[in-house]
Order: structure tokens, then C-alpha cells, then sequence
């Protein structure tokens, strides 16, 4: 038996509250001391009467427990969250039986639970799936007061705000009790928190923290540990700092990794398949049956035709299947804002939609489709892009032999073009043919524009300009005015923005752009870089390169 460990918790004998301060610290010797109050409990925590306290926190079915907000208000820096126990009630409890330990009469309702904060004189370490509780308290009321708070948790620093309740102060006031997702000690959480202090300083506005401890839910997520096999890439490493970051375990699995990919599969939740194109059928058919009832099998490639079909063929009954394509590269810096696509299928069920949902946590902007629907719209932005930026260099090259003397006559329609035709070269050859190889609605796509491009091009060739001004016309109708003043705000923008870069090109002599080391800065990418740097626009398949098997 370990060291004695006074433990103070809400009375009397026999509440729910010693029964979750009975789950602390198995190795000590728990010496319980029951208190008529949860300002008692506080009050001897604080005084460093106990080691820590246990007050009800939070109930599922009837929420906060306003006793234990205020007393954290009060108490913040000597008595805070170290720790959050769950218990599962058989039914739901009244407010006022958890305000004052009573647990005797119970609502006939559902089943519920509570969550109970152990209290003590310091944070809790980090654990990498933590949250950071704080009140913030302003003296001064104004429009939009909250709003700039919501706003700088989660515009300006990213965080996920998991809970907020006001409280009022008795004097006509609220203070706003948050939980955040993230630790203290992390910078984003930290910075943050520094931030609200010095924009809020003109409200008068107090910000206390009181608890940074790990991360609990109500209800625990079924995924806990992320496999990745073709991890070892730039998107792979994308893919495990961003589960990592979100709490989860995450294993790679690579060619060259001990980690077999049978293992990685046997140790995960879930799966991602995240190989080049022309492996990823292959290698569905080789893990698939490996995986057993409850997991859940993910493809990300930039087709989804064939492979979803080997998922569903290739997994036992009773594992999930669920495509997915992140429609960007290694190099975005958060997840908000970019395309996530994901094709469910007659398998995909709750682990699916739990998946689909952390993307949607972090900002994603999500579209469910189907693998036809899907292939056909890559046909277009893939496969009839690359296509016809690859045949305007040729064009470039045959006729100009390179780009030397084209900076003067640009205007911002071919600037755009040339910056589009840029990038496509900088992207791997083998993985652009890849797409065009292995997508089967991109012959089809390109069929259909050459064959436009036939009959346009002939009229012109014969002095027939009326069927150009035609489809002209009827495709600006077609596509509309909202459309295309958008697109022309959009083009607007960027062409300020190059403005401002030829500005910083001719101070340095370069009259095309920065070198391949200082286009990266332009973020551009250099073409020395092409097998390393993901094409942000273009999916993700060529960074997994290194994983052929």
C-alpha cells in the first residue's frame, strides 16, 4: 500500500461523489473525508486541508452544476480540474441532488451520467488529448462582446470550443465558463489565452484558468487508434500529425517500416489506405482480409471507382468501408476550408460517420458523392486540366521555345493560365499519368473536348467566328452572373497579389518568378522539388511515392 492521500469529497457517506473519488489513485492509500458542501470541498482543497476534492462537474441530461462554477470562479489557481471521472447512473439525477450530495431520489428518465472534477492545487500534465478550462469574466458589456471572444478561439487560433455556459455575477452580469480542446502548456492554447487577455483588456474583462487536465467525453469515441498504411509519405506524415493532434494513436505503415501492414491493421480502429493509384487496389486486396468486424477500412486516392469497389469485396462482413479523397497536398498548414470528399457505401455505418465527423471537427468542407460521380468530376479537374495545360506547354515550347520574352506581352487571363500550367509541371509525371491511366472516366472527358475543340477550332480556321460567340454566350448565361462575378473577384484578388509579387521578382532580377528555392516562398513550389511537394489542388497520391510496395 502506497502513501495515505486525503481525498475531500461532496457528502454524505455513500454519495455519487465518494464513489468517484474511490476511483482516484489506486497505489495510495485514500483516506475519504466527506464535506456537507461543495464550497466546503472547495474551501478545504484551497486551505490544503485534502490532497484534492471531488465535486459533481456536469450531467448529461440536466448539464452544469452552477455550485461547482462558482466555486471555480472563486478558487481558480488553488483549486482546479486536475482530473474528470465518469460515472453511469441508472437514471437521471436532479440538479439539486447533485448541488447537495443527496442521491436518493431519482427521476424516472433515462439512464444518466455525470461527470465529477477532481480538484487540486496544480494542472495536470499534458497527455496529448487534453482540454483547458477557463472563465472569463468581463466588467463591461458591449455589442458583439462575445462574438470576439468566439472568434479568437476559433478563427485566430483554431480551437475547438467543446462547452460554454454563463453564469450570472449578481450585479446584472455574466461570466462565460469554457472548456477548450487543447492543453495549457500548448502553444496554440497558450498563445491564445494570452491573446484574449491583452484584446479584452478594454472590457476590463478578467480571464482565469482553472483546470487543464485530459480530455472526457460522455461519450467516448469508438476510434481510438488511426492506422496508415503508406504513412511514411509527405501525406502520410500530414495524416499523423493531424490525428495525433486530435488525441488519437496513430500507427504507420510503410514499405520499409517494421511495422508489417498486417500489423498496423490488427492494432488500429481504423485504416487508411493512402498508396499511389496504381498499388492501391493491390494493396486493399492484400489487407482486406486481415481486418475484423468493427473496424473500418478508408482508401485516399484521387479515384474512387476501383478502389472502393475491392474494399467492399475484399473485408469481412461487419467492417465498415468508406472512400475519401483530401482534395489537397501535404503542404497545407490546417485542415479549415479545405475539400474533403467522401463516398459512402451500403457499408459505412456509425464508425464511418465518426470518421467523417473529425474532419468535419477541424473545418473541412465536406461533400458526399458516389465513386462515378466522383471519378466524373475528377475527369474534369484532373484529367482534362492536366491534359490541357500539358498540350499549352507544348504549344509554348514548340512555338517560343521557352518563356523569356512572354512577360511583356502577358495579360491577366494568360498570367493565370501560365501559373495554372506551372504548377502541373511541377507535379510528378509518373502520378499525372497515373490519373489519366487509371481513371476510366477521363478518356471520355477528354473525347468530349477535343471534339468541342474540333468544331470550334475548324469554324475559326475558316474565318467563322459566330459558333465561338455563341457557346461564348450561352455558357456565360448557363453558368450565371453570381458565378461569374465571383470568379472575377477571385481573379481580381490574384492579380493584386501577383502584382505585388512582380514588385519583389524585379527587385531581385527575375522577371518569370523566383528561383525553384524562392518559389517555394510563393508558394508556388520549386520543379527541383517535384517529387517531394504535393500538388495542393490536385490530390494527394504522388507524396506516397516511396510506399510502392
Amino acid at each position: 500500500m502506497g502513501a495515505d492521500m486525503k481525498i475531500g469529497f461532496l457528502g454524505p457517506q455513500g454519495s455519487f461523489s465518494e464513489e468517484a473519488a474511490r476511483q482516484l489513485s489506486p497505489e495510495a492509500n485514500l483516506i475519504l473525508v466527506a464535506y456537507p458542501s461543495i464550497d466546503a470541498v472547495f474551501l478545504a482543497v484551497a486551505q490544503q486541508e485534502t490532497a484534492q476534492g471531488v465535486v459533481p462537474l456536469e450531467s448529461l441530461t440536466e448539464g452544469p452544476v452552477t455550485g461547482t462554477l462558482d466555486n471555480l470562479f472563486q478558487h481558480a489557481g488553488q483549486a482546479n480540474i486536475v482530473e474528470v471521472i465518469i460515472l453511469q447512473l441508472p437514471q437521471a439525477i436532479r440538479q439539486n441532488d447533485l448541488q447537495t450530495g443527496a442521491g436518493g431520489e431519482m427521476k424516472p428518465a433515462r439512464p444518466d451520467k455525470v461527470k465529477f472534477a477532481v480538484l487540486g492545487p496544480h494542472y495536470h500534465g499534458r497527455t496529448g488529448n487534453d482540454a483547458t478550462s477557463l472563465v472569463i469574466y468581463p466588467h463591461r458589456d458591449r455589442i458583439g462582446l462575445l462574438e470576439d471572444i468566439l472568434h479568437i478561439i476559433s478563427q485566430e487560433y483554431g480551437l475547438n470550443l467543446s462547452s460554454i455556459h454563463s453564469r450570472p455575477d449578481t450585479k446584472g452580469g455574466f461570466r462565460f465558463f469554457i472548456e477548450l480542446e487543447g492543453h495549457l502548456e500548448d502553444e496554440a492554447v497558450s498563445c491564445c489565452l494570452q491573446d484574449l487577455e491583452g484584446k479584452l483588456a478594454a472590457d476590463e474583462a478578467e480571464v482565469r484558468i482553472f483546470g487543464a487536465y485530459p480530455r472526457r467525453l460522455f461519450n467516448e469515441p469508438r476510434l481510438g487508434v488511426i492506422g496508415i498504411i503508406g504513412g511514411t509519405g509527405l501525406m502520410g506524415g500530414w495524416f499523423e500529425k493531424f490525428f495525433g493532434g486530435a488525441g488519437y494513436r496513430v500507427f504507420t505503415s510503410g514499405r520499409k517500416t517494421p511495422l508489417t501492414y498486417q500489423q498496423c491493421v490488427e492494432q488500429s480502429d481504423a485504416v487508411i489506405i493512402n498508396v499511389p493509384i496504381q498499388h492501391a487496389v493491390g494493396v486493399i486486396r492484400s489487407v482486406g482480409p486481415c481486418f475484423r468486424p468493427g473496424q473500418l477500412l478508408v482508401d485516399n486516392t484521387s479515384i474512387k471507382t476501383q478502389p472502393v469497389a475491392a474494399m467492399l469485396e475484399s473485408v469481412p462482413e461487419g467492417v465498415e468501408v468508406l472512400g475519401m479523397h483530401t482534395v489537397f497536398g501535404p503542404s497545407v498548414p490546417e485542415l479549415r476550408n479545405q475539400n474533403v470528399l467522401f463516398t459512402h457505401t451500403a457499408r459505412s455505418g456509425e464508425l464511418a460517420q465518426e470518421f467523417e465527423g473529425i474532419f468535419y471537427k477541424y473545418g473541412a468542407r465536406i461533400t458526399r458523392t458516389t465513386p462515378e460521380y466522383h471519378d466524373q468530376q475528377m475527369a474534369f479537374h484532373q484529367n482534362l486540366e492536366h491534359f490541357t495545360k500539358i498540350a499549352l506547354a507544348e504549344v509554348l515550347r514548340e512555338r517560343f521555345g521557352g518563356t523569356e520574352a512572354l512577360a511583356s506581352y502577358s495579360s491577366p487571363n494568360s498570367r493565370m493560365s501560365m501559373i495554372t500550367m506551372g504548377r502541373i509541371l511541377n507535379m510528378d509525371p509518373q502520378m499525372v499519368a497515373e490519373i489519366q491511366t487509371y481513371n476510366l472516366q477521363g478518356p471520355g472527358m477528354i473525347e468530349k473536348y477535343l471534339e468541342v475543340v474540333s468544331r470550334l477550332g475548324a469554324a475559326l480556321i475558316q474565318g467563322e467566328v459566330e459558333p465561338l460567340r455563341q457557346a461564348m454566350a450561352q455558357n456565360a448565361q448557363r453558368l450565371g452572373g453570381d458565378f461569374l462575378g465571383q470568379m472575377m473577384q477571385t481573379s481580381q484578388e490574384v492579380e493584386n497579389l501577383l502584382r505585388e509579387l512582380s514588385r519583389a521578382f524585379r527587385r531581385r532580377k527575375e522577371p518569370w518568378g523566383a528561383r525553384p528555392g524562392e518559389a517555394q516562398e510563393a508558394g508556388e513550389g520549386g520543379r527541383g522539388e517535384r517529387t517531394q511537394k504535393a500538388d495542393q489542388g490536385k490530390g494527394t497520391d504522388q507524396d506516397e511515392r516511396s510506399e510502392a510496395p
